[in-house]
């Protein structure tokens, strides 16, 4: 059949083959480059709001150091860097709720902000004041009397919630860049050496199927000008331009 194509169509017909064989290779590769980009994404996002949150725990426990040093020493130094804690967390949680996207994470968000609020309102706050008002040993019984209820435990502990979360989604992310990438190789090596071995094969056919047949036709052509009327002509069973020669 292909032998019997006319010369232009055998010559078409092996760029498409060509150009075919890289489209789909180039398409397999977009899709795995693709795959990676998307799994970044995912991973940068995750890092984000693993950081995020881990910012929001060490604003907590600075806001619960500063507080228990205020009301040992009345240093009003303790004061400022549990203002500045404070202030972290409100800003930070803020961000963090505006890129959550799970709504079992958002809910352990919420839940940390409420319960620090209330830490804050029940403990920070008020004692930092009681210890104002010049009653820094009441303010340090009631911290005595209150045991494991003084603690910001109830806050921190959502917050942990979140980074195990995202922690094991980092994993998961990078299986699947490692997996991406991995077969973004194999189709880029495979891929060239199809088409190497396409190429190589249609050049071996073109060269046997036309070059060949011309430079014997070249010969015959010779052959009859030069008055050698007796040969035999080759080829004129084809089907294409040669034949038809």
């Amino acid at each position: 059949m292909f032998k019997a194509m006319k010369i232009p169509r055998k010559l078409g017909l092996s760029f498409l083959t060509i150009c075919a064989t890289a489209a789909i290779v180039m398409l397999v590769f977009f899709t795995s480059i693709s795959s990676i980009r998307g799994a970044t994404d995912q991973n940068n996002l995750s890092q984000s709001i693993h950081a995020k949150a881990l910012a929001l725990e060490t604003a907590l426990l600075r806001q619960n150091s500063q507080f228990r040093g205020f009301l040992v020493t009345a240093d009003e130094s303790y004061l400022k860097s549990y203002n500045e804690g404070r202030d972290d967390y409100d800003k930070t949680s803020a961000e963090l709720e505006e890129i959550l996207v799970d709504p079992k994470q958002e809910e352990a968000l919420l839940k940390s902000r409420e319960e620090t609020l209330a830490w804050r309102k029940n403990w920070g706050d008020r004692l930092i004041e009681k210890v104002k008002a010049g009653q820094r040993d009441a303010a340090e019984a009631d911290v005595r009397a209150a045991g494991k209820a003084v603690l910001t435990s109830a806050a921190v502990l959502p917050l942990r919630e979140i980074k195990e979360a995202q922690t094991k989604l980092i994993e998961e992310n990078g299986a699947s860049q490692e997996t991406a990438l991995k077969t973004a190789l194999v189709v880029l090596v495979i891929g060239a050496i199809a088409l190497i071995g396409i190429s190589i094969t249609l050049a071996m056919l073109l060269t046997r199927m036309i070059a060949r047949p011309v430079s014997g036709l070249t010969r015959t052509m010779a052959d009859l000008a030069a008055g050698k009327n007796d040969i035999a002509v080759p080829d004129t069973d084809r089907g294409d331009e040669l034949g038809d020669m």
